[in-house]
Formats: C-alpha cells, structure tokens, sequence
C-alpha cells in the first residue's frame, strides 16, 4: 500500500512539474537577457552572474503596466459580475421550468456558443459605434460577458439541477418567493458551482485579445493581452521585458484564485450546514 502511495506520488509530481514548467521557463527567461535566452544552448538552470530583475523594474518604468493591470481587472471583475448574474438567473429557469419555449431558448443560447470570436466581433464593432460605446471600458465590458453567458448558463443550469427541487418548495411554504428561494436558499447551495463559473468568465475575459485589441484604440485603455503584444517589434524581440510582463500579469490571476479558492473546495452539503 505504501509502495502504491509513493508510485502516485511520484506520478503526480512529475505531472505538475511538466504543467508548471511553461511558468517556470516564464519567470527563468525574465531575469536573463535576451542574449542568453537566444543562444545556442539555452541553459536550463538560470546561471547566476546573468541573473538580474532589471527587465521587471524596466517595464515599470518605461510601460504603463500598473494602468493595463487595472484596465484588466475593471474589465475582467465587470464583465464577469455581469455575465455571473445573467446565467444565474437563465440557469435557474432553465432548470426549474421545462417548458417548451424555454428548451428551445436554451438550445439556442448553446448554439450561439459555437459562433467564433471574430465573426461577432464585426456585429459588436458596429452596435458599439452606433451606442458610443466605442474605444470604452464599459462597451468591452459587456462584448466579454455577452460571450461567457452562453456557456455559464449551462454550467450553472448543471449545479441547480443537482439541488432537489423539494427545498424550493419547501421555502415556498415558509413565505419565500422564487427570486427569494433562489438568493436565500438555492444559491448558497450553489456556492462552488457559482465559483467555478466565475472563474471561468474571468479566464475567459482576462485572456481575451480580439475584443481587446478591436473595441480599444486609445493605449491608455488597453487590456494586459494588447499590451503584451506591443512588445513584438516590426524586426526583434524584447523576450526579457516581454516574460518580465507576462509574470507581473500572472499575480492578479493567482490573488484571484487564491481569493475563490475556499468555494470552491467545500461541499454542497457542507455549505447547507454553513447556512
């Protein structure tokens, strides 16, 4: 049994060093210079007397990182608020009521998923051109969770379906109405699903380019993902400065996790007890 214990072990830790390796390459290839990292034989190990963290104290200085992070987390917080709070409520109804229209609602709102990125970004450019919201956070804002609903109402349709319908009704006696049981009653219970969902709009909205790099055309506005790509040269790369910022944009994205971390491990039936 033992010997089992160590054979998984063992297993797990190479599985994650070969996942986190990416990362580890990330951070390595930050604090050396471009002249290293381009060389023949790319060391492995960062060797001492070129390691330096003047690359992160660059792109502070000479980049508005500090305004594209906060751009990011506006959009990324917004959008996911928003898209969070419209799948709730479509994945409430779609899972209470069974009706016909409300299926073929549904169906749709899952075929739209399948619509790519850059054939609704023309729609999108010219809505937002009409309304003024052109070239603004807020206009991003929705594009972003307009994109995540689809999908994130399905995914929460799955956890209300696993809540028994009974509570409801037996809320409903004590005096609740629907919006009633859904935010005093089901949603509590839904806790990790509504966590889960959540972290999946702001991965959706955080990496998002197309958007980004379409609707935003002032450089004061850019998100993370258009600012890493002004790194690129029309003739070079600057790869220090360039993994130097891409590490400086990964600490939102683990104060995140870190932040949605605990709803995430705890049970359905430890959080009707938490109630």
């Amino acid at each position: 049994m033992e010997r089992t214990n160590w054979h998984l072990t063992i297993a797990v830790a190479a599985l994650a060093a070969v996942a986190l390796f990416p990362v580890y390459w990330l951070f390595m290839s930050s604090v050396l210079p471009t002249s290293v990292l381009l060389s023949r034989n790319p060391p492995l190990l960062p060797p001492l007397e070129h390691v330096s963290l003047a690359s992160y104290f660059e792109v502070l200085s000479r980049r508005p990182m500090i305004r594209w992070t906060l751009n990011s987390v506006a959009v990324t917080f917004g959008a996911a608020a928003i898209a969070l709070t419209i799948s709730t409520l479509a994945g409430y109804s779609l899972s209470r009521y069974r009706t016909r229209a409300q299926q073929t609602a549904g169906y749709l709102l899952l075929f739209s998923k399948l619509l790519p990125t850059s054939l609704l970004v023309v729609p999108f450019f010219i809505m937002f051109s009409t309304f003024g919201l052109l070239d603004s956070l807020p206009g991003l804002m929705l594009a972003n969770a307009a994109v995540g609903v689809p999908f994130a109402t399905w995914l929460m349709k799955g956890f209300f379906d696993a809540i028994p319908r009974e509570i409801d009704q037996a809320a409903m006696i004590d005096g609740c109405n629907e919006l009633q049981v859904l935010w005093h009653v089901v949603l509590p219970l839904a806790r990790p699903g509504a966590a889960a969902c959540a972290i999946y709009l702001a991965i959706v909205t955080w990496s998002d380019f197309v958007f980004a790099r379409t609707l935003i055309s002032t450089p004061d506005r850019w998100m993370l993902t258009v600012g890493l790509r002004s790194f690129f040269g029309e003739y070079l790369v600057d790869w220090s400065n360039l993994m130097a910022a891409g590490g400086l944009s990964l600490i939102p994205v683990l104060i995140m996790f870190l932040l949605v971390e605990p709803y995430l491990v705890r049970g359905m039936a430890s959080g009707a007890v938490n109630q």
